[in-house]
């Protein structure tokens, strides 16, 4: 498993490097001028200015030689100056990064906890009206547009009934716990701060239901279509006549084979659900990596752009490799298959 493991992660460095250099040329290929876009077009109106911006991010070189400059600042560890904020890339991405991945993992934490009992619940009573209203219910899901449900939900449950706190992080009256993971539930809880703690973990509630209102339809389908191909294997009957009980043997026999196509989904929901929901975080002035990419194409912000890029294929692919990892670990066979794939 773990030359396995290590021979995935080889793979990142030239699967990253062709990433920087299709996004650096596409990029650069969009009529967007980054000079209009960061200074305006009253200061790009005037030569000095316009000559003096292209010489310090070194707009005046070819983009082969723009390209291997940035290569070589990478392999040190530099992203590059973002061009709209005037700070290091690798300083926003840690800075905005936290709260993509604190909205993330409470949304998939509720999707799972949601959808795998609904899944379950409804390929066991396939065909009667427990089936029919979950399947209904996750059509609704699947079917709602998600900055419809957004604004629905921040006018009923925040205007209205002002049972959930408004947009952000924080109330305005809190500051943030001292810095640890940058997760302020995490850094709330390990700074004692219990008021801090429900503050925050109050504002998770509303973006991460709504968010959790696709991820859970799409992952309950999955579940139930994954779990109706397993209940009529012959091994469940084999539980069955030595005495184990219609519980155990779901739970124990069947769900850990159904599951495993349903890790897949999983794993790409929170792949998408790290790399940013834009629209989620724009409505509930949420401070993630969607945002930040917004403003990063708002404003040609090249430097930005690449990172992003960069973090977004990281992800992904350290999402796919722990969904093969998963996998060994549910199902025997494919355990099997990698150590004779490392030999």
């Amino acid at each position: 498993m773990i030359t396995y493991v290590s021979r995935r992660l080889g793979l990142l460095v030239p699967i990253l490097v062709g990433i920087t250099f299709i996004t650096f040329m596409v990029s650069r290929a969009i009529p967007t001028d980054p000079v209009v876009a960061a200074l305006g077009q009253q200061a790009a109106d005037h030569p000095n200015i316009v000559a003096a911006y292209r010489a310090q991010w070194g707009l005046n070189e070819s983009l082969l030689i723009q390209y291997l400059i940035y290569m070589k600042n990478l392999f040190h560890g530099n992203l590059g100056q973002s061009i709209y904020t005037h700070r290091p890339v690798a300083e926003d991405l840690l800075s905005y990064m936290p709260a993509t991945i604190e909205l993330a993992g409470f949304t998939i934490l509720l999707s799972v906890f949601i959808s795998v009992p609904l899944g379950v619940l409804a390929a066991v009573k396939r065909g009667t009206v427990v089936d029919l209203l979950v399947r209904l219910l996750t059509l609704i899901g699947v079917a709602m547009p998600i900055f419809w449900l957004a604004l629905a939900g921040l006018e009923l449950f925040y205007f209205h009934m002002g049972i959930v706190p408004g947009p952000g992080r924080l109330s305005p009256l809190l500051n943030p716990p001292p810095r640890v993971t940058g997760l302020f539930t995490i850094d709330s809880l390990l700074a004692r701060q219990w008021g801090t703690f429900n503050n925050a973990l109050a504002h998770l509630i509303l973006p991460s239901l709504i968010l959790a209102t696709w991820t859970a339809g799409t992952l309950t389908r999955m579940t139930r279509t994954s779990m109706l191909a397993v209940l009529p294997q012959g091994y469940l009957n084999t539980a069955r006549s030595k005495g184990a009980s219609e519980l155990y043997t779901i739970l124990r026999h069947a769900l850990p084979n159904a599951l495993i196509p349903v890790v897949t989904i999983v794993g790409l929901v929170f792949g998408d659900l790290l790399t940013g929901v834009i629209l989620i975080e724009t409505l509930f002035s949420w401070p993630g990596i969607g945002r930040y990419a917004y403003e990063a194409a708002i404003y040609a912000d090249f430097p930005a752009i690449i990172g992003i890029t960069l973090v977004f294929g990281v992800t992904y692919s350290l999402v796919n490799l722990g969904v093969d990892v998963v996998y060994a670990r549910l199902d025997p066979r494919i355990r099997t298959a990698m150590a004779l794939g490392r030999r």
